[in-house]
């Protein structure tokens, strides 16, 4: 296979970027310190066609080090060839990934991630790119060229491996260009999508997003932090972000669950204790705190803490010393301090069982997780990420409208935690199933009320006047779900009476609403 000439200089120059690859770049997760990414489309069905760069880009260190201008040609070519991706580590922290990219089982194109980034960061990098190779696979041969040209080029200037047949007729500007519309039953899956600003959770809510937004100064900041959320919504994986994005994201990272631990034992494994302590003592142990010296405890649960070890940690947080049991020395320590509850810590104190003062040396920033019912566009991304997870392919998986409508309707009062378990059911009694209907559902979900959106409705062309219908409908549903079924507090929300809410109820025959709590 021959090269002819490459005229590299074309991919220099101010990008115009298409809102296609607007919104693909807006998703990535900026948490590495550099990152390039090359698309190319093989132009023509042959294997010996050329090959046409359609988007670059770059950032950190991979644009001071102008890897946009250079795209892995060999590599990029050698996955098409095989048909297969490939991660490659040049170091500990660096790695070039390829996918081919396919349409109708043939290999159209490849997309190519080189990132410098952490573990954590890595995974999030790669189910962003596997996001964007599903994403594109589709569409590529309806994208045309970005221009990436210098200012006096012509947009026919486009860098190939091999000359183009004719010079590019159409507008470097357009996109991806309209399709059919026509609804389809049957849906795939979303791939997992990584939040930006939150390493290791999955989603797409504005919720999430905003959340992810305000983590990283936090993070950065070093302050001790209250996350508050029902049980089941990651409180533990947020608390894992605020430290690898935090400057302790080197020094060990300690959780404790406050309610798994029988009082007699909490204050030993909370401090530790010297051989011979007490009856039982056998030998020398290091507490976690010790143990989270330089880096950050998670204390979960934390409202399940007894009162009298309550006193003994917030001696701890005020002189930054330890001391084991049966130990006449103290020994400092370097901690971060991240808690969670699900309780309501105000009720708590109003009642007796948590002290104020440690409350308030928590909750210097607190942060608040939204459950899942609140945020329903999550749930497809997180159905394909435990479907990842227990070892199923979710591209070769359809799942029903129905079904769709279904779960994303179901309360999830054990938020995504039950979810994970509706997919291991899913796994253990059709393991061989190819699409999700209802009836692979549990009881539960089946029995869930009128779905909070259509599936495909908002995706899917229609008359602007249907549109609307169906956008309201959306937004009625989400503003109740917001406020726990408070209809007064939902009709605040959407700049409505509650008589105004309860009339566009009635007209888009949205029954199941009225007999909702908060009615």
């Amino acid at each position: 296979m021959q090269y002819n000439s490459y005229n590299i200089s074309n991919l220099k120059g101010p990008h115009r970027m298409h809102p296609f690859w607007q919104e693909e770049i807006r998703g990535y997760p900026h948490g590495g310190k550099g990152a390039a990414v090359w698309v190319v489309r093989r132009d023509g069905n042959d294997a010996t066609s050329p090959l046409k760069i359609l988007f670059t880009w770059a950032t950190g260190k991979g644009r001071s080090q102008g890897l946009d201008q250079r795209p892995p040609l060999g590599t990029l070519v050698k996955a098409m060839v095989e048909r297969r991706e490939e991660m490659s580590y040049r170091a500990e922290d660096i790695a070039l990934w390829v996918e081919p990219l396919l349409e109708k089982g043939q290999v159209r194109g490849c997309l190519g991630i080189w990132f410098q980034a952490d573990r954590m960061w890595r995974e999030a990098i790669f189910l962003w790119g596997q996001r964007l190779a599903a994403r594109l696979g589709p569409v590529l041969d309806q994208l045309e060229p970005q221009p990436v040209l210098h200012p006096a080029e012509s947009a026919t200037g486009q860098g190939t491996l091999f000359p183009l047949p004719a010079p590019l007729q159409q507008s470097a500007t357009r996109g991806v260009r309209g399709n059919s519309g026509n609804r389809v039953r049957n849906l795939p899956f979303p791939r997992p999508v990584s939040i930006q600003g939150i390493p290791g959770c999955i989603g797409c809510s504005r919720e999430m997003r905003e959340l992810g937004s305000s983590l990283q100064d936090v993070a950065r900041s070093g302050v001790n932090v209250l996350l508050k959320g029902e049980t089941g919504t990651g409180k533990e994986v947020i608390a894992k972000a605020l430290h690898q994005c935090s400057e302790r994201k080197d020094g060990p990272f300690v959780a404790q669950n406050c309610a798994a631990l029988p009082a007699s034992l909490f204050e030993s494994e909370l401090f530790g204790h010297r051989a011979g302590a007490f009856t039982g003592a056998s030998g020398e142990k290091k507490g976690l705190l010790a143990s989270a010296h330089g880096g950050t405890f998670f204390l979960d649960e934390i409202g399940d803490m007894p009162m009298e070890l309550q006193i003994k940690l917030l001696r701890v947080m005020q002189e930054r010393q330890v001391r084991r049991i049966g130990d006449l020395q103290s020994r400092k320590i370097d901690i971060r301090f991240l808690a969670a509850s699900h309780k309501d810590l105000s009720a708590e104190i109003s009642q007796g069982r948590f002290r104020l003062d440690l409350y308030y040396r928590l909750k210097v920033v607190s942060l608040e997780i939204p459950p899942l019912r609140n945020r329903p566009e999550d749930i497809l991304p997180l159905f394909s990420y435990f479907l990842k997870k227990s070892g199923k392919d979710f591209e070769t998986i359809r799942i029903t409208e129905q079904a769709i409508a279904n779960l994303q309707a179901w309360r999830w009062p054990g938020n995504v935690r039950e979810l994970e378990n509706e997919v291991q059911r899913f796994m253990a009694l059709y393991p061989r199933a190819e699409t999700i209907t209802l009836a692979c559902l549990s009881e539960d979900v089946q029995t869930s009320r009128t779905a909070r959106v259509n599936a495909a409705d908002l995706g899917t062309l229609r008359e602007l006047s249907k549109a609307h219908e169906i956008l309201e409908k959306y937004l009625i549903r989400k503003a109740i779900a917001a406020t726990e079924g408070r209809k007064a507090a939902a009709a605040r929300r959407l700049g409505l009476s509650r008589q105004g809410l309860y009339k566009k109820i009635q007209r888009y025959g949205m029954t199941d609403l009225i007999t909702s709590p908060g009615s």
